[in-house]
């Protein structure tokens, strides 16, 4: 064989391998089906009009169906609003596992907060494949305790957290679960989460450092968010509404790096 020709077959056949491998990888997402629990970050409503899509749009990105099932003033953990305890995520967990949504499923009217629990209730459990829990935001700003690492409480942020994949890994073994960070905001008095911690002395950057500490300790992917997404003090104006809460630029932004995240770790 001609020393053209032979590395002309060479570079096809490297082409057709990588187009195989990327067939085989975008083929196991389709067969997929993608939830995002979370707080109102990830939840949406009227901040704007893509701000509620992003698991939406990382269903798109990566071709299979994916819910939304966040809710507005989620913790981890049990919340220093004792009426919100029923949608932190060790709650939810608890009425997944069980199937008893006794504390749940009153309405209350609040549309985001309903429909997100209409879709979680009925989101089929054992036939989710990809599970991204983004939790952080309101533990921070409600000052939930941050824990042990051998914590599996309700009352501190790593214990929820434990409690929660733990509890969810043994209901659903096959399970791909990741956690993702909360990125730069400022605290709830509205100052530079960076230089200021919150009610009891916890910054920001603890929270995320012990999200992804937790992710270690029981060996699931984490997103840093906080590191990777690219939002700061400097230009959150740009893909925000309020420093928190993204609009159409954050939430695909957001949608984008969650999507990449999954392909390359999932």
């Amino acid at each position: 064989m001609e020393r053209r020709a032979f590395i002309q077959s060479i570079g096809l056949a490297a082409i057709a391998s990588g187009a195989t491998y990327w067939l085989a990888r975008r083929s196991r997402f389709s067969d997929g089906y993608y939830v995002q629990m979370g707080t109102s970050v990830t939840a949406g409503g009227a901040f704007s009009k893509y701000s509620g899509s992003t698991p939406t749009i990382i269903g798109s990105i990566l071709n299979m169906p994916a819910i939304n099932a966040a809710f507005p003033g989620s913790c981890a953990g049990l919340h220093k609003i004792t009426s919100l305890n029923p949608v932190s995520l060790c709650s939810l967990v608890d009425a997944i596992i069980s199937n008893d949504w006794s504390l749940q499923a009153t309405a209350t009217g609040e549309i985001v907060r309903d429909a997100a629990m209409s879709r979680l209730m009925t989101a089929g459990f054992p036939s989710v494949t990809h599970l991204g829990l983004e939790y952080g935001t309101n533990d921070f700003r409600y000052d939930r305790p941050i824990g042990l690492n051998t914590d599996i409480s309700k009352e501190t942020f790593k214990g929820a957290l434990n409690y929660s994949i733990q509890k969810l890994l043994r209901a659903f073994p096959k399970l791909r679960l990741f956690l993702i960070t909360p990125t730069w905001m400022p605290t709830i008095d509205d100052l530079d989460s960076d230089d200021n911690p919150n009610g009891i002395g916890s910054f920001l950057r603890e929270y995320i450092e012990a999200m992804i500490r937790i992710s270690e300790l029981n060996h699931i992917p984490c997103l840093d968010m906080s590191r990777m997404l690219g939002i700061n003090k400097t230009n959150y104006k740009t893909f925000t509404v309020d420093g928190i809460h993204p609009n159409d630029i954050g939430a695909t932004r957001r949608a984008e790096l969650i999507a990449s995240f999954m392909n390359s770790n999932l």
